[in-house]
């Protein structure tokens, strides 16, 4: 018996020395251990019972234990050892069970090592081979280390401080133990990160004002808006209506209707109107002197305002429609029949252009 648990408590103690590379702890489990140690009780050197005088011994316990979370367990712990008396080498058998609590901090490592302090209760029943026993009942403060050698081992090693609560007498103990976890919980694993591409910054294009403007193409709904006008919200350019009025005056000689070529340019400038204003009309009227009856002069009008008309149509391309005549004979004189001079300015066509257009709005300065 002896030999095997001295076996046991050599293998707990130097297991840390064989340990492999550490593992992570779980956040909670629970435990079934061995445990090995050695007991130091030259504090109760000449107390007053036998069994109270033992010496250094080796024990061998089990442990059970129970991590509720990474700061603090739970120890429940039943041991046996077989030490003699100091004073006269009798033979005792040990059996002590013990109950404690442990606080670990939750992530301060030492090389992979977890440190851990304690506090607990010890109750000791003590039997000496030739009759005789005693119960003691103990304090016991306790630190150490731990670690993790495999998914499901945990290795540990420390020291306890047991005091001896009716002599008051303390006993050091060294121990090392070997514990396999069950019901292990461990965090839970963290989302995975998805990297989310940024969206490229759209390129912003300032809006195109093709005419210049001032409305933004998408808005314009008159794109070709001439430059410098003035325009509505939509871009399209603010009109004027005004009135035209053209007056052109072509002389005939005495008693003729032929127009003389000197003043085709003169109607060309009054076909350019027509034409710049396509919805316009002319009313060309005939004049005569005061030389011949008064009927006769009134034909006489009425055929040079048709010879005009003749020259508009057929020189210049203005459509008949837009051009109406009149005799007005000799009743409007503009200057005396009594001289040459004065029946030669009466002797005249005069056009007289009418009609509405829109002339575009343009901004100051344009």
């Amino acid at each position: 018996m002896r030999k095997t648990l001295s076996t046991a408590i050599t293998a707990a103690l130097f297991m840390p020395l064989i340990a492999g590379a550490s593992q992570s702890f779980p956040i909670s489990y629970s435990s079934v251990g061995v445990e090995g140690s050695y007991v130091d009780s030259g504090n109760s050197d000449n107390k007053g019972s036998v069994q109270d005088n033992l010496s250094n011994y080796f024990e061998g316990g089990l442990n059970v234990t129970h991590q509720f979370n990474p700061t603090f367990s739970v120890l429940l712990q039943g041991s046996y050892a077989e030490p003699e008396t100091r004073t006269q080498n009798l033979d005792t058998e040990l059996f002590r069970g013990s109950l404690g609590a442990r606080l670990h901090p939750g992530k301060f490592r030492l090389g992979g090592w977890r440190p851990f302090g304690g506090a607990g209760y010890s109750y000791t029943d003590i039997d000496v081979d030739q009759g005789g026993g005693k119960t003691e009942d103990a304090i016991y403060l306790e630190g150490g280390f731990q670690r993790m050698v495999a998914p499901r081992f945990m290795i540990e090693t420390g020291v306890r401080a047991r005091t001896e609560l009716e002599e008051g007498y303390v006993d050091g103990q060294y121990f090392a133990g070997i514990h396999y976890l069950f019901g292990r919980e461990f965090p839970a694993a963290p989302k995975p990160v998805v990297a989310v591409q940024p969206k490229p910054e759209p390129v912003v294009r300032p809006p195109m004002d093709t005419d210049g403007d001032g409305v933004i193409d998408d808005l314009d709904k008159c794109p070709d808006t001439p430059m410098g006008a003035l325009v509505d919200s939509d871009g399209c350019p603010k009109e004027l209506t005004k009135d035209i009025k053209e007056t052109l005056y072509v002389e005939f000689d005495l008693d003729k209707t032929e127009v003389k070529p000197q003043f085709y340019p003169e109607i060309g400038e009054l076909a350019k109107v027509l034409k710049q204003y396509p919805t316009s009309t002319i009313l060309l009227e005939g004049h005569t002197d005061s030389t011949g009856s008064a009927s006769y002069n009134q034909q006489l009008s009425k055929s040079r305002a048709d010879a005009v008309m003749k020259v508009l149509i057929d020189r210049f391309s203005i459509p008949s429609t837009r051009i109406s005549t009149t005799g007005m004979g000799e009743s409007q004189p503009i200057a005396s029949n009594a001289t040459v001079e004065g029946r030669a300015q009466n002797r005249r066509v005069e056009a007289i252009v009418s009609g509405e257009y829109s002339e575009i709005i343009k901004n100051k300065g344009s």
